[in-house]
């Protein structure tokens, strides 16, 4: 009982820990976390496993070109394909790959727009951090014993392969783009604590810009994710319902050194979606809601968000 408690109270604090860091961090993103980052909705699974897989991520966006209630709209439909994967390099050391295609379309009143190529493709390494049960004389003869709680620290870079197009940047939304023709970096953190049936996972990932050859530097981007689920167990597979919150803050855009007005903003939703596992292989689903937003002087509206995915297990 002594041993339960006090997991249960490790258990509390490091859940309000995480709460605290994900609501006191602020961020910014080259627009809407969405195309140029190649769809950067979360690094892998719900309890991080192995994998290599394919995903699919759909985003919807309303943009507004003025002031006024009747000032043109454009329609924007983000169509991001990805091959991806977490692939183990050594018992704590993993690595993760994104392999973005993006197929991004725009109606205007008069008009449509559409471009598609390979997006930036995103490498980060993670080193991962166990913790273990108190030792006591139960333990001594079989070895630690996992606590279920874990920590994973994140450094990588996302590669300027998609295309950059400066005369898109002068739209209502400049993250109309296949990528943000930049060397970016990336520091993650993730927590995780997984029990028989109930688990937590969040994510915290900061994306520090470069300048491209335009001398366009997207804004900083601080983007979090938390996700609670709880697994229901049949007998050849588990279906593991879960739902989070998310966000993305968005620093202003700069070229040649001078910052460009109304390009910052922030958005926050909600998200639910299950996964359902199998031995061999995990697929997923989600749908995401915003909840609050602000973007480009409120003439971006984020609307809703689909994403699947098939990941083939590297565990077994």
């Amino acid at each position: 009982m002594t041993n339960v408690l006090q997991n249960f109270r490790y258990t509390k604090i490091l859940f309000f820990f995480s709460l605290f860091f994900l609501s006191h961090t602020a961020f910014g993103c080259d627009l809407c976390g969405c195309a140029t980052s190649g769809g950067s909705f979360g690094q892998g699974t719900l309890n991080n496993t192995s994998f290599i897989g394919t995903r699919y991520i759909f985003q919807k966006f309303v943009s507004k070109d003025g002031i006024f209630d009747n000032s043109p709209t454009s329609t924007e439909r983000f169509n991001t394909y990805q091959l991806w994967g977490r692939i183990p390099v050594s018992k704590k050391l993993y690595v993760s790959v994104v392999l973005p295609y993006q197929d991004l379309k725009r109606k205007f009143t008069d008009r449509n727009e559409n471009i598609n190529g390979l997006g930036d493709i995103t490498l980060i390494s993670w080193l991962k951090i166990p913790f273990y049960k108190k030792e006591n004389t139960e333990y001594t003869q079989i070895g630690k014993q996992p606590s279920g709680h874990s920590i994973e620290i994140g450094l990588g870079s996302k590669l300027p392969t998609g295309n950059f197009e400066q005369v898109l940047s002068n739209r209502v939304n400049p993250g109309f783009q296949l990528g943000t023709g930049s060397l970016d970096g990336i520091l993650s953190l993730t927590y995780t604590y997984a029990a028989d049936k109930f688990g937590i996972n969040t994510n915290t990932s900061y994306y520090i810009k470069g300048e491209n050859k335009n001398e366009y530097r997207f804004g900083n981007q601080f983007s979090f994710a938390g996700n609670f689920f709880y697994a229901i167990p049949k007998k050849q597979y588990s279906i593991i319902p879960f739902i989070g919150i998310s966000g993305n803050i968005y620093d202003k855009i700069k070229q040649f050194n001078e910052v460009i007005a109304n390009t910052d903003g922030a958005v926050y939703n909600t998200t639910v979606g299950s996964e359902v596992l199998f031995k061999t292989f995990i697929f997923g689903a989600n749908y995401t809601l915003p909840l609050q937003h602000n973007l480009f002087g409120g003439n971006v509206t984020p609307k809703q968000s689909i994403a699947l995915y098939l990941n083939f297990n590297l565990n077994n």
